[in-house]
């Protein structure tokens, strides 16, 4: 099973993130839900440019849990989230990760260079 190398799992809920995100930055993260096993088992990626708290508040009620990582800036949290995206092939997402507008990065993984 490939691991997603991030922080986690905590309860995705108001005061879990609260609790496990404490800072206001760049970011990516992974949604889903513990197996019969105790293993998580991913069901969405995604990411923030500025602000990952705040982007894991906007999923309280999809799933039980989350993970995630800080990063040091929008195009490492782009690039981590193609990578999940990539290495999972989440349910959650049906389309790739697409890239902030007025960028021209490109995805590590298969340089998708479309805008989305």
């Amino acid at each position: 099973m490939a691991q997603t190398g991030l922080l986690g799992p905590y309860r995705l809920t108001f005061d879990g993130v609260q609790s496990a995100v404490t800072t206001t930055m760049p970011g990516v993260f992974a949604l889903g839900h513990l197996d019969g096993l105790g293993r998580f088992c991913v069901s969405r990626v995604g990411r923030s440019d500025s602000d990952i708290r705040g982007a894991l508040c906007d999923f309280i009620g999809s799933e039980n849990y989350f993970k995630f990582d800080v990063l040091s800036n929008g195009k490492a949290a782009f690039e981590k989230e193609c990578s999940l995206f990539h290495d999972f092939t989440p349910r959650g997402n049906r389309i790739h990760p697409s890239r902030p507008s007025g960028t021209d990065w490109t995805c590590p993984h298969c340089r998708i260079l479309n805008q989305w």
